[in-house]
């Protein structure tokens, strides 16, 4: 393949952010068309390199043809849809039911959703995956707010010489723990924004509003020792939330135009968030909104910062195409 055609087929590759099998799909696609435009163009006596040229030019700029093929290949059918809003109505009907202390249904529930997330892992990582991760990063979620009791002590015999330190042992415990839940999100996001950024913000979003909730419910004993009364006094407003977050991730799925998906994920996630935090906490006005609005936004749009650090992609450059030819032998034959 000439460097040049390969240069914009990379550059096309950068910009798609579908799933990898549909990438190398696309390209192949592309690859077989600008074969057959160069080998037109020779047969009239064109070079080799003037021809590639040439063909370069007819296809216009890589980000275009990049958007078109996106749009084309992006949108899913409606088994997708449902498949993406699952989760959110798993967790909006636990709450809906009161059922989120449960010590069976709530367990049963997160580890149907975390079997789901790693059949699509590795099953070629389809785009209603990425809420069904989100929400099997909760249990570390859960684990580092039953671990903060033990780190409040610690921080107020150091700071304080209030009461007494933890034993060593729940310490290594509880920094182990902290560690491997860093490690795992870390590596998980990092992941999944090489594919595409939005589909991390799609996977966090539900993070910081059950973030609020459990900050919220911790002035009234925690979710652990909290009178349940007072405990699920925002259960109709967590379920709400959830709903619509279900709701937007199904409208995700079902859209051709990818400036549609972002507006989609970011604005409605924003929009939760704001409804949640006033419902939990009340009177914040419209600044107080504002605030937590804009908090949210820039949450779900620094994957797409990190993303313009690492760049797209699992796989660059030879190794993606020395992985490419080795699944498509036949187009070098």
């Amino acid at each position: 393949m000439l460097l040049e055609i390969r240069n914009y087929l990379d550059e096309v590759r950068s910009h798609l952010h579908l799933d990898p099998v549909t990438e190398r799909q696309v390209i192949g696609e592309l690859y077989t068309h600008f074969q057959e435009k160069v080998a037109e163009l020779r047969q009239k006596g064109v070079s080799e390199k003037e021809a590639a040229r040439a063909a370069i030019e007819s296809f216009g700029r890589a980000r275009v043809v990049a958007r078109l093929m996106y749009e084309a290949c992006s949108k899913g059918n409606w088994s997708d849809a449902m498949m993406a809003s699952l989760p959110h109505l798993l967790l909006a009907s636990l709450f809906a039911s009161h059922l989120w202390r449960d010590l069976l249904m709530a367990p049963i529930i997160f580890i149907a959703i975390v079997c789901v997330t790693l059949f699509g892992w590795w099953h070629g990582k389809p785009n209603w995956l990425y809420s069904w991760i989100g929400y099997s990063l909760v249990p570390l979620l859960i684990g580092g707010y039953a671990s903060w009791p033990t780190l409040h002590q610690a921080a107020s015999f150091l700071f304080t010489r209030e009461g007494s330190l933890p034993s060593g042992w729940s310490l290594l415990l509880v920094f182990a723990l902290f560690a491997f839940s860093l490690w795992v999100i870390i590596m998980t996001t990092n992941r999944v924004i090489r594919r595409d950024w939005i589909l991390a913000s799609m996977m966090l979003v539900p993070l910081p509003i059950l973030g609020s909730w459990l900050f919220n419910i911790e002035q009234f004993g925690g979710l652990f020792q909290g009178n349940a009364a007072a405990l699920h006094q925002w259960d109709t407003t967590m379920a709400l939330a959830f709903v619509v977050l279900a709701v937007t991730s199904a409208t995700f799925i079902l859209l051709r135009r990818r400036v549609l998906k972002v507006g989609a994920v970011i604005i409605v996630g924003s929009i939760a968030l704001a409804m949640v935090g006033h419902n939990l906490w009340g009177g914040l006005g419209f600044f107080g909104l504002l605030g937590l609005f804009l908090l949210m936004l820039i949450f779900l749009f620094t994957p797409a910062f990190v993303e313009s650090k690492i760049g797209h992609g699992e796989q660059r450059g030879d190794a993606w195409w020395s992985a490419y030819w080795t699944e498509h032998s036949s187009i070098v034959e």
